[in-house]
């Protein structure tokens, strides 16, 4: 940390005065008269005017629960604070009940347990206004070290960075240290609270950066162990017991009761809170029952019960209590300040009245603000009830009773916004999070999807009355930066205050550039959505113009924004690269890759998680242009960067490994490193499994692109049931998906059915394996009717699918007429755009050259051939590394067609051509093109054979099963149709020549695929 040698404002230095009762401490700054009260959550005293009731065991603040399981946290939290920073900010974000504030908690009450002299205690967020008032205009001397843990840290963000820039400004600290703990759902960086916080080049100075501990936020993991699991469950059936003055209930032993162990190792039981509320409600129910119930139902169970609670000490008002209790909720705790006056105008607008002074001591009581009531500072907000879960529930329950009750939701969000802001924004992403999700689960039940629609219709309905960009904002940085459920809301949003910044940019100044970095933050977010929801070419132009923008902003202040072009830049490049334009996305990415090296030089950490993304889309590019071994160069490189970042942090950075590792077993597979692309695609699926457990509104699609991949290798190396089974999972995720979001997600549903069909195909199962391929072919035909320049290149290739499909089971007129289809298609798309199509028509010319000679129409077959191998001649030509193994493909299918025809010399002066080249492709690449290389020397072999020269047969067929060698030993279901072909024609032609077997070198192979042969048996 350098020294901070700049004052704030006025020349006297105020000590910071430290008094307090025990529960709170205040900090006086001095002649300022500024007094904040530290909420000493640890140890906190009991609120003699309340009934301890259920919630308590629930609410971390309560200290009814002790922290279990979190030792390597907490020991990670203890380095941080013994650092030698003087000044340091660190973030944990986590789902709703991993445990946050609880480990929060612990940390406090480990610091006062080694009668440490620090201070430490909560932070409201609505206090950090005050605080960087004061610290703008009187410099402050801190007398303690100080650990201040700011709960919902995104609704105080703004003043908070203030906070941070008047301390990264000021003096060292003397002795002592300062540390800030921001607690949080979620952190996304391109946008929000986060962003804005410590990225935001016009808001966070790199002094303000220097005080974070890392440019990521810790993510809280869920608890793997079962044992640990078993003692939290333990220790909420204990002190739900006490609370009751009951004995608690008991726990059958992992050897009694095996099904017990199996349901407490389920995912949903990762998450502490699922655990203390199946403690809670084991009371009146039972263990098992309580397990049983999902972790939805539990929590509305639960909040009805706090209804219903609040109801009662409401007596006659129980009504009005009802809505005011939800109300609160939503608004993310109501200003104390005039809230009797609050509660009767919002009881007013339901058309409700009630003795609302009552009831606004009642709400104080039972859900009492941060701060004191007396002293030196009047309390700012109501709290909310703990658990957020429950109190999400709460707002639920309250409004699902009646009809009447159903159509005031909307209504009522609007008025509680308009009081709160961006404290409901938080709120209401949180409720949305916990609850809408149910909208795509495949498990809900009907009323919670009925609910989860009705909550989406609230959203909707609030950022369409927010027409000031301003109003808007808030609700924006609300937005989770993945999400499935909110997919379209988001668009809807980000797009809006692009268009609304984009339109603001004829200004001048200081305003000009901070419209300019509205507008790009906002547009690339836009651009970001766009491609979420499968419209490619809209996302594109978004991203284009996000470019532009940065550029500009690069242009005024380069070394502020530089890093926003080149994110920028890299973003484009994925959206070229999926598009099919990957010469236009090499030339981006590399642009990208370029500024990251540059910036990396003089920002050495922040900088790396974007150089690594760069580099996997130059490698994208790299690979779709056929550099293949150069792609595997780049994507190696990012994945040791991932996989640096990751062991480090793997909470932050798991994602971005799990898509490094996914992009790089493609790249290994084109290169013919089966086992090692099987591998790593397992190992993405395992990653992507887990991160899926835990949040599966982020991570289920990811989930299935890598089990389709995955499927895809396993059918490589003749893993065929396996590859079935892998690619049935996908499809059903897909299936899934798409009814939720058909417009992003069909288009992958139909590729995973290609996938799928194949497969199918591959175990034989051909009708089965034709259903799917139609099935996907009608789905590619919906999409491209109405999107014809989006999905005419998909719906092509799944006719080409299908033509070889129809082939396999002898349909041979149907699929001349598919293959035909495709050519058709291919053949319009390239027209327009030669470069990024012509690859694609050769393939299709191909199929069909394969087709008409099924049907014994040679001449046509020959000319298709003959264009097929023209096209790749020219291709290979400007692009040899990618287009060589097509050529030789399509020289082979030529060479069938001359023989076919009778024209056995011009065949061998085809296929002769094709070995060359497979030769030249082997030596380079043997794992890529060993088993085509064989393949093209057994057809050489027949040729000559037809020829009459046997002896140059023979040597040729020896060559084919010597190539064959190594894939044939190491993944022999792959090669054995291929050897066993071709140690026929070496025996036909070692008794034609009368030349006896050398089986020195053949006994192995032939015992091999007799073994393989009797386990197919």
């Amino acid at each position: 940390m350098p020294d901070r040698s700049v004052s704030a404002e006025g020349s006297i230095s105020h000590s910071i005065i430290v008094t307090g009762d025990g529960s709170r401490v205040s900090l006086s700054f001095g002649a300022s008269g500024l007094v904040l009260p530290v909420e000493r959550k640890h140890s906190r005293r009991p609120d003699r005017r309340r009934q301890p009731h259920e919630l308590d065991v629930l609410d971390p603040a309560r200290g009814r629960m002790p922290l279990i399981g979190r030792e390597r946290e907490l020991s990670d939290l203890r380095g941080w604070l013994e650092s030698d920073a003087d000044i340091s900010v660190h973030a944990l974000i986590g789902s709703a009940g991993t445990g946050k504030t609880r480990l929060a908690i612990g940390l406090c009450e480990m610091i006062e347990a080694e009668g440490s002299d620090w201070l430490a205690g909560f932070l409201s967020p609505s206090h950090l206004p005050r605080l960087a008032d004061a610290f703008a205009t009187t410099a402050f001397e801190w007398t303690r070290s100080t650990l201040l843990v700011i709960d919902y840290a995104a609704q105080g963000y703004e003043a908070l960075g203030h906070w941070l820039d008047h301390l990264a400004a000021g003096p060292a600290l003397d002795g002592v240290k300062l540390r800030m703990l921001l607690l949080e759902r979620q952190a996304p960086e391109g946008f929000g609270w986060w962003h804005e916080l410590t990225a935001s080049p016009l808001n966070a100075s790199a002094e303000r950066r220097d005080l974070f501990r890392r440019p990521r936020p810790d993510t809280l993991a869920g608890l793997a162990d079962v044992e640990v699991r078993r003692q939290v469950l333990a220790a909420a059936l204990a002190a739900t017991a006490d609370l009751h003055q009951t004995t608690p209930k008991p726990m059958p032993s992992p050897e009694d009761d095996p099904a017990f162990e199996k349901r407490l190792s389920e995912p949903v039981f990762g998450n502490a809170l699922s655990l203390v509320m199946a403690g809670v409600i084991a009371h009146d129910m039972g263990l098992r029952p309580a397990l049983a119930l999902r972790r939805l139902d539990a929590a509305r169970r639960l909040g009805q019960r706090e209804l219903t609670r609040f109801a009662t000490l409401a007596g006659p008002d129980a009504q009005a209590m009802r809505h005011l209790l939800a109300f609160n909720g939503m608004a993310g705790g109501l200003p104390v300040a005039g809230l009797t006056q609050q509660l009767n105008n919002e009881l007013s607008a339901l058309g409700a009245s009630a003795h609302t002074q009552r009831l606004s001591e009642l709400l104080q009581q039972e859900l009492p603000p941060s701060l004191p009531r007396d002293g030196e500072a009047r309390p700012e907000r109501l709290a909310t009830i703990q658990p957020d879960l429950i109190g999400e529930a709460v707002i639920i329950e309250s409004f699902e009773t009646t009809p009447e009750r159903k159509a005031e939701g909307l209504a009522t969000l609007q008025r509680a916004y308009a009081l709160t802001g961006a404290a409901t924004a938080q709120a209401l992403m949180r409720l949305m999070q916990d609850y809408a999700y149910a909208v795509e689960d495949p498990t809900a039940s009907d009323p919670e999807r009925a609910t989860g629609e009705r909550l989406l219709g609230w959203l909707r309905g609030l950022a369409a009355s927010l027409t000031d960009p301003e109003a808007l904002e808030p609700l924006a940085f609300a937005l989770p930066e993945k999400t499935l459920v909110l997919r379209d809301i988001a668009a809807e949003i980000t797009g809006r205050l692009a268009s609304v910044y984009e339109a603001a940019l004829p200004v001048e100044g200081d305003a000009l550039v901070r419209n300019l970095h509205r507008a790009m933050i906002w547009k690339g977010n836009y651009a970001s959505r766009l491609s979420n929801l499968g419209r490619r070419e809209e996302a594109l132009s978004a991203a284009e113009r996000t470019s532009e923008l940065a550029r500009h902003l690069a242009a005024i202040a380069p070394e502020t924004f530089t890093l926003d072009l080149a994110t920028s830049l890299s973003n484009q490049a994925s959206f070229l690269n999926n598009l099919g334009r990957p010469e236009e996305g090499l030339v981006v990415a590399q642009q990208a890759v370029d500024l990251h090296h540059a910036l990396a030089t003089t920002r050495t950490g922040s900088t790396v998680p974007n150089l690594a993304a760069s580099l996997n889309n130059l490698a994208n590019a790299l690979s779709a242009l056929g550099q293949r071994e150069k792609a595997l160069m780049i994507a190696r490189q990012a994945e040791t960067l991932y996989r640096d970042l990751a062991a480090a942090r793997p909470d932050a950075f798991t994602p971005d490994l799990a898509a490094s590792l996914n992009n790089l077993a493609g790249f290994l597979s084109d290169l013919g490193r089966r086992e090692e692309a099987l591998a790593m695609a397992q190992e993405t699926v395992e990653l992507r499994r887990t991160l899926a457990t835990s949040q599966p509104d982020a991570f289920k699609p990811a989930l299935a692109t890598s089990l389709n991949n995955m499927a895809n290798f396993l059918s490589d190396l003749g893993q065929r049931k396996k590859a079935m089974a892998v690619a049935q999972q996908a499809v059903d995720l897909y299936r899934a998906l798409a009814v939720v979001c058909p417009d992003a997600f069909t288009p992958a549903l139909a590729t995973s059915l290609n996938t799928l069909a194949t497969c199918i195909s591959d175990l034989g199962q051909r009708e089965e394996a034709l259903a799917v391929a139609q099935e996907a072919v009608g789905l590619y035909s919906a999409l491209a009717t109405a999107r014809p320049d989006a999905f005419m290149p998909d719906l092509a290739g799944s006719l080409n699918t299908l033509a070889v499909l129809l082939h396999d089971i002898r349909r041979h007129e149907e699929a001349l007429t598919v293959a035909q289809q495709a050519v058709d298609l291919r053949r319009a798309l390239a027209v327009a755009r030669p470069d990024a199509f012509t690859p694609a028509l050769a393939t299709s010319l191909n199929t069909l050259a394969n087709r008409l000679s099924d049907l014994g129409q040679r001449e046509e077959a020959l000319i298709v051939a003959q264009e097929a191998v023209s096209l790749r001649r020219t291709l290979t030509a400007t692009q040899p590394e990618a287009f060589m193994p097509a050529l030789a493909m399509s020289l082979n299918n030529l060479a069938n067609s001359l023989r076919s025809l009778g024209r056995q010399e011009e065949a061998r002066v085809m296929a002769q051509e094709a070995v060359d080249l497979y030769r030249t492709l082997a030596a380079a690449q043997p794992d890529a093109f060993s088993v085509n290389l064989s393949i093209s020397l057994g057809m050489f072999t027949d040729l000559m054979i037809s020829l009459g020269d046997k002896q140059r047969a023979l040597e040729t067929c020896t060559e084919a099963i010597q190539a064959l060698i190594p894939t044939f030993m190491t993944t022999p279901q792959v090669a054995a149709q291929w050897m066993t072909m071709h140690l026929q024609r070496y025996s036909s032609l070692c008794q034609d020549l009368e030349q006896e077997l050398d089986e020195s070198w053949l006994q192995p192979i032939v015992d091999a695929l007799g073994k393989i042969n009797n386990e197919m048996a």
